[in-house]
């Protein structure tokens, strides 16, 4: 069942599936007010939807056209549900004035309050604190409620399970049930009634899986992320306050926010391609020219937009393991095509010098462990190579040897994607590459390689100290988790396995 479940996440892009959510919460609001279990009327909320939707669609068009920049007509959309589940729908047309600012706020904060092209804010976030020190109009969170409560746990579970989020939720959710009860202690308040409210009256799991976890405002490694939960999760409790002002979960997200775009990498950049070529069967490797190198380490990703008539249903932005190495001037991505590509991999595929992408939002945990004395054994399946790439052109690049053990699956020989950085590395590094072909009908003649799915025999005896190893894994998600269960079965430990994860992975 929950493979089944994985599957189905596997095919819709992050973006995509918190629009579901949003919209499947929104449906659900619209017929608990029908029955009376929420505190206003169904077409009082389908109006203020409405409404929201519209006005951030049109500010978010506007401020793109002003600023010149690819707008994602996803993200208005998100902003704008967000914005309906936690105001309080219009009880008379004077209420559109609040929810007018609100949405104009929440589309300018992408564009205004965004320093080195990077916006800092959750948009809705700062927008309900803006209006609520600017005109006393503040939000109820009214999606918080026990009636909502199902639905929330089921699309948030969906979410962070997708988003592989777990452990910072989890630290969030934790944190913000420590500092009630220690509050509730210090105050003389029963800890049962507070603890009831912060689980089942509050928006503590809508704001955990739909706010807390959005990329581009959350801070881009584990560590980092583990902090921001737990900084979140502390300012989440109402009682906490200075002074006059108490704290509510928009502010606790702002300051977050602060906190990760101080640790965060703070570059968006402009490519415009440079030349690209077919180095595989069906992967192409892209270089760009950025506007300005961008700051990451070996492994890492980003996030590209690349703006394009008519979408399709996943829409116009997506993440890439970037193949290049720091070191290197250019930006190199490998893509895989496939004869039914999205929307968006059509258009990159026709990309000339004048088309301009934007990439931004580096993150990522894939990256060499700092000991260079660590034994490595890299695991890639066809495009799951582009994060080796990257690795091992930057030690080529700094001249530094590590003991690294490659093994490179690919079903025909022709699917081999950048041999000759893997040559390289085999020669100048004397990195250990193992090419494994899994098609046995089509392996050519003059094949020196190794045939057949990488199993625990193939790996036992190219690398016989396997278990002083840390294995990276990257490739298909049905191959990193065969992969994963594998190296658990040879015994290898789960703090040596790493494997290669970025939102929106499809």
């Amino acid at each position: 069942m929950i493979t089944r479940i994985d599957d189905l996440l596997d095919r819709i892009t992050m973006y995509r599936l918190v629009l579901y959510v949003l919209i499947g919460l929104i449906a659900i609001a619209v017929v608990l007010s029908f029955f009376s279990l929420l505190p206003f009327s169904p077409l009082s909320l389908l109006v203020s939807t409405v409404f929201l939707v519209i006005t951030c669609w049109a500010a978010n068009r506007i401020l793109g056209s002003i600023f010149e920049v690819p707008t994602n007509v996803e993200s208005a959309y998100i902003t704008a549900l967000i914005l309906a589940l936690i105001i309080d729908p219009v009880k008379s047309p004077g209420d559109l004035q609040f929810l007018g600012w609100a949405a104009i706020l929440a589309m300018s904060s992408k564009y205004i309050l965004a320093l080195n092209n990077k916006h800092v804010f959750n948009p809705a976030a700062i927008a309900v604190v803006i209006t609520s020190f600017a005109l006393g109009e503040s939000a109820s969170w009214w999606v918080g409620t026990a009636s909502m409560l199902p639905a929330v746990l089921l699309g948030g579970v969906l979410l962070v399970r997708k988003l592989h989020q777990g452990e910072m939720v989890s630290i969030f959710v934790v944190a913000s049930l420590v500092t009630v009860c220690i509050v509730s202690l210090l105050e003389g308040l029963s800890v049962t009634r507070e603890l009831q409210q912060l689980l089942v009256e509050s928006p503590l799991f809508f704001f955990a899986a739909i706010m807390l976890t959005e990329p581009l405002t959350a801070p881009p490694t584990q560590n980092l992320k583990r902090i921001y939960g737990l900084i979140t999760g502390i300012l989440f409790v109402p009682q906490i306050h200075v002074g006059p002002i108490y704290s509510t979960p928009e502010l606790a997200l702002v300051i977050g926010n602060v906190y990760s775009y101080i640790v965060s990498p703070r570059q968006k950049v402009v490519l415009r391609l440079k030349r690209k070529s077919r180095i595989s069967s069906d992967i192409v490797d892209f270089v760009f020219k950025p506007s300005q190198r961008p700051a990451f380490e070996p492994g890492q990703y980003m996030e590209f937009t690349l703006a394009h008539p008519k979408p399709d249903s996943r829409g116009n932005r997506r993440y890439f393991t970037l193949a290049s190495s720091p070191t290197e001037e250019s930006l190199h991505l490998g893509v895989r095509f496939y004869a039914n590509s999205s929307s968006f991999k059509r258009t990159l595929y026709r990309i000339d010098g004048r088309t301009k992408i934007i990439a931004g939002q580096i993150a990522g945990d894939f990256t060499l462990p700092r000991d260079p004395r660590q034994k490595l054994v890299f695991i890639a399946g066809g495009i799951g190579i582009t994060p080796f790439r990257s690795m091992l052109k930057y030690l080529l690049d700094e001249h530094q040897w590590r003991d690294i053990a490659l093994f490179y699956a690919n079903k025909t020989a022709d699917e081999i994607a950048y041999k000759d950085i893997l040559s390289e590395a085999q020669t100048k590094l004397g990195i250990k590459v193992f090419y494994t072909l899994t098609n046995t009908q089509v392996i050519p003649r003059n094949w020196r390689g190794l045939v057949g799915r990488i199993d625990e025999r193939m790996i036992q005896q190219a690398v016989p100290d396997y278990q002083e190893r840390t294995f990276y894994l990257s490739g298909p998600l049905d191959m990193v988790r065969a992969y994963e269960h594998i190296l658990k079965n040879m015994g290898v430990k789960r703090d040596q396995i790493k494997t290669d994860f970025f939102p929106g992975l499809v």
